[in-house]
């Protein structure tokens, strides 16, 4: 790979072992990769796989579970699974930690793999002092919600399909005061925002902090059509693109999931990651090229693309990402969009970065952070 393509992924659980315990196989290093599309429990990342398809900037985002284990809140599972995302660099020389875009430069200019910690769920925000603490855990990147409304916010609908959605549905709603101030400490702290997940309500109304702030946003992994209200929409798009953000296409494959009618193709195999190609043309039609990339949601518990298509193998780990590319050229993706999708990025975090309030900053950094038993919910 030409030294000079630097590619990103949005969305990668690098330490899923870490989140899953022994539910969940292997982590990378550990020479054991996922050998099926069907493998849900089994690591799928690879440093010299991510390197040899051009990837060398990655937001790595450490899931929480529930708050089930004894003495360890919400908001202390989220500050745990950063020190093990931390602990985890420092035992794998194949990746290196950075959080801000001038650590993560630095070290790519060095030839590095990099990492940027990034959490799913908000789940664990109880008061917007939580938002500081996560901040000073390392933290650059939040995705406000997940599966489930929470305190900040309400979540998208339907995420299991309309069976399960009717007993699981929330208040519909958008973002909560709390989700307010949330979104306004994100700002001045330079968290880059992350919608993925999230009701369109909660969309617009970040949208309306946000656009007007000069901060661009994030989804960082979707499909369009997977579950309606599951995915991103068309003008939610447009609209994101717009502010200067960036739309992430998930890697994987559901019984929910519909690829648009308009960007199949003849020979079009459903079930391959010709579904894969066919999400990003249909983001890639609506907003241009330069808005979307890859957010391959690798190490996560979910079905990918069977063998067929563009990718013979499948989708099952990061290996199996140059075939995806190469589909994606030869159905028209610009390879300077795919080559570039790392500079864009590192520009979306300056932009967010540069609307920060450094004595905000400074005051995060210098809050201590409480054990796991000492956690008040």
């Amino acid at each position: 790979m030409d030294a000079h393509v630097l590619r990103a992924d949005l969305h990668v659980h690098v330490t899923m072992r870490e989140a899953l315990g022994p539910l969940f196989q292997g982590e990378p290093g550990d020479g054991g990769l996922a050998s099926s599309h069907a493998d849900r429990l089994v690591n799928q990342v690879d440093a010299a796989a991510f390197r040899r398809a051009g990837v060398r900037l990655i937001l790595a985002t450490v899931w929480p579970p529930p708050a089930t284990r004894p003495g360890r809140s919400a908001l202390g599972e989220a500050l745990h699974q950063l020190e093990e995302l931390e602990a985890f660099t420092r035992r794998s020389p194949d990746f290196v930690l950075a959080r801000s875009v001038e650590e993560a430069r630095r070290e790519l200019a060095r030839g590095e793999l990099v990492l940027l910690p990034a959490v799913e769920g908000g789940e664990g925000i109880r008061r917007v002092e939580d938002v500081d603490r996560l901040y000073a855990a390392g933290a650059r990147s939040l995705t406000l919600v997940h599966f489930f409304d929470n305190p900040l916010a309400g979540a998208a609908d339907d995420q299991f399909g309309a069976g399960v959605g009717t007993l699981t549905r929330g208040r519909d709603g958008g973002l909560t005061p709390l989700g307010v101030e949330a979104v306004r400490r994100m700002i001045q702290l330079g968290i880059l925002i992350d919608v993925a997940h999230a009701s369109d309500r909660t969309i617009e109304d970040v949208l309306a902090l946000t656009g007007p702030a000069g901060v661009p946003i994030l989804y960082s992994h979707t499909g369009a059509g997977w579950a309606e209200t599951r995915c991103l929409s068309t003008p939610l798009a447009q609209r994101i693109a717009a502010d200067g953000g960036l739309i992430g296409i998930g890697l994987f494959r559901s019984p929910f999931q519909e690829v648009p009618a308009a960007e199949r193709w003849e020979g079009f195999q459903p079930g391959t990651c010709d579904d894969d190609v066919a999400h990003w043309l249909h983001y890639a039609r609506h907003v241009g090229p330069e808005a979307v990339m890859l957010g391959s949601d690798f190490s996560s518990v979910i079905l990918r693309a069977r063998p067929g298509g563009a990718c013979a193998r499948g989708m099952r780990h990061a290996g199996d990402l140059p075939a995806l590319f190469t589909g994606l050229e030869a159905h028209g993706v610009p390879r300077e969009s795919l080559d570039g999708s790392g500079a864009r990025l590192l520009r979306v975090l300056e932009a967010v970065e540069a609307r920060a309030e450094p004595s905000v900053q400074r005051s995060a950094r210098q809050l201590a952070l409480p054990r796991d038993n000492l956690f008040l919910e």
